[in-house]
């Protein structure tokens, strides 16, 4: 049965933590689970040069035996690389708008992106200026409106879900949320409400449900610690490591390894043993 480990938002540099010892715990944790595929969601560095390299060093350390995978999240997109080179070819390890196969198991791989349709309450309109005037986002050049980008993203993943068949298992990765059931609406906070439109689009599971071959949808993003959610045949799972520093302290054990194992998207484990 083939194995895909999933994670995502592991932030090593705002974390502060000892790359080299990161990636022999990941290579050592990886080849003792015979794992068949590794995939990094984004948000591994502010830089998405560093999060190439740490992909590629990974891929050499656990050999050809497993294939090593990843996304760029809004953090990799804010330094370094263009929009033009995001959509291209950057590196065979690069899995945006691109797939691959392991038995009958199609993984899909796409950054995805933001349309505002996440956001409530009385400020949903000022998404837009929010993001233009604090948010990390600013940072992000583009040719493309948030919702022209969603679209994109949309017609990519459609194009790639039409090329599978009823008879695939097909796992879905991403960075941005595909759906609200990872975010929380406090009718205190009008502000946070606003926020959540820069999580992901609801129209990415809008899509999703057209396709009964979809067994998985895996995403990052929102540093929230929820157990996978089942819609229809459709597993939703967040895997996102989070923060641990000063008061944003979101690991789900002290220890970062312990952490980064307990989040992982487990093919075996979250299919019930059809993979």
């Amino acid at each position: 049965m083939a194995k895909i480990f999933i994670s995502s938002d592991q932030h090593l540099d705002i974390n502060r933590l000892d790359v080299d010892q990161i990636l022999a715990m990941q290579a050592n944790y990886l080849q003792e689970q015979k794992a068949a595929a590794y995939i990094i969601a984004g948000d591994s560095f502010n830089y998405f040069e560093k999060t190439l390299i740490f992909a590629e060093r990974l891929q050499v350390l656990v050999g050809s035996d497993i294939k090593i995978k990843f996304l760029a999240g809004n953090h990799e997109m804010g330094h370094g690389v263009t929009f033009d080179e995001l959509e291209s070819e950057v590196s065979p390890l690069y899995l945006h708008n691109k797939r691959f196969q392991i038995g009958d198991t199609v993984v899909l791989g796409n950054n995805g992106w933001y349309d505002y349709s996440l956001a409530r309450g009385p400020q949903k309109q000022q998404v837009q200026q929010f993001k233009q005037g604090f948010y990390y986002d600013r940072l992000i050049e583009q040719p493309l409106s948030d919702p022209e980008r969603t679209d994109l993203s949309l017609k990519q993943l459609k194009k790639a879900l039409d090329a599978t068949t009823a008879q695939q298992r097909v796992i879905v990765v991403q960075h941005f949320v595909p759906n609200a059931l990872g975010l929380q609406y406090p009718t205190a906070s009008p502000r946070w409400q606003m926020v959540n439109g820069v999580m992901g689009s609801k129209r990415y599971a809008e899509l999703y449900a057209q396709y009964p071959q979809i067994k998985a949808v895996v995403s990052g993003h929102v540093h929230r610690n929820q157990p996978a959610q089942q819609i229809q045949q459709i597993k939703y799972q967040n895997v996102s490591v989070g923060y641990h520093r000063g008061k944003r302290m979101e690991w789900v054990d002290p220890e970062f390894s312990t952490s980064w194992q307990k989040k992982l998207f487990k093919s075996v484990d979250n299919l019930q043993g059809d993979l």
